[in-house]
């Protein structure tokens, strides 16, 4: 796929990648194994790609499990097929429920693993609500499913009568999550509306305290980012299905490295 270009080259061409990008942790794995043979190299190269990417946390989790690993080439292609191979978006959708007239599924955070898990689900009416962190409309032009899903604010109307709300979190720790900017405020605003909200993570995305805490306090002021106790969910979403928020964080599948916890410069 790359031919004759260097490592340094692809590991440019990934930290120019749009975050929201979900291939971004996968091709980040493809770029770093480029590295392998230079410890050094592959060190300096990891904390350069999460610089330009902070908020990322499979990208933490893949520079993590690279960085530990005997082999580095082969935990690279390991993340690689952990990655492609997540079941979190077609679980979701397995266990998203029939839904009441007027119901709806609200989503904050229009991502893949979401259009994944609603592209069988016609039976579903779902609308994407806009925060201070997340405007939707873009994530929306670029999905890959027909399914009609309308973007609207967090106090809409509609929202009163949410069967479930589905937050997307860019990391998770065993405490607390990384989410879009105003998804506090949206759960308030949305209230007793919402029967459940769920938090949906995938691969790579439940961290280590000590690796989340990097990532978060990496962030500058003003991020399109905030952090929510993991305890304000009725479930977390991943690769094995809905778990409660204390079985979720507990699977824990990414080492602490040290290299990767000094401050991030870019």
């Amino acid at each position: 796929m790359w031919g004759e270009v260097t490592p340094a080259e692809r590991l440019r061409s990934v930290t120019r990648r749009n975050v929201d990008d979900e291939r971004l942790a996968a091709a980040a794995a493809d770029a770093l194994a480029g590295f392998a043979t230079e410890p050094a190299s592959l060190v300096v190269a990891c904390r350069r790609v999460l610089a330009h990417h902070r908020a990322h946390g499979a990208l933490g989790w893949v520079c993590s499990r690279i960085l530990a690993a005997p082999d580095p080439a082969a935990a690279a292609r390991t993340a690689v097929r952990d990655l492609e191979a997540d079941r979190t978006g077609d679980r979701l959708g397995a266990t998203l429920p029939l839904l009441d007239e007027n119901e709806v599924v609200a989503v904050i955070g229009y991502t893949t693993t979401i259009d994944d898990a609603l592209a069988e689900r016609f039976d579903l009416d779902a609308v994407a609500v806009r925060v201070d962190g997340d405007d939707p409309v873009a994530s929306l032009r670029r999905r890959r499913s027909d399914h009609s899903v309308r973007v609207v604010d967090g106090w809409d109307p509609v929202l009163e009568h949410t069967s479930r709300l589905l937050i997307s979190a860019s990391a998770i720790g065993p405490e607390r999550a990384l989410v879009p900017a105003g998804t506090g405020e949206a759960i308030h605003l949305i209230g007793t509306g919402a029967h459940e909200v769920w938090l949906i993570g995938g691969v790579g995305r439940v961290l280590p305290a000590r690796v989340y805490e990097m990532i978060v306090s990496s962030l500058a002021a003003g991020s399109p980012f905030e952090e929510i106790s993991v305890q304000r969910f009725d479930r977390i979403a991943g690769p094995r299905g809905l778990e409660r928020p204390s079985d979720a964080t507990a699977r824990v599948d990414s080492p602490v490295v040290p290299e990767l916890l000094r401050p991030l410069t870019t």
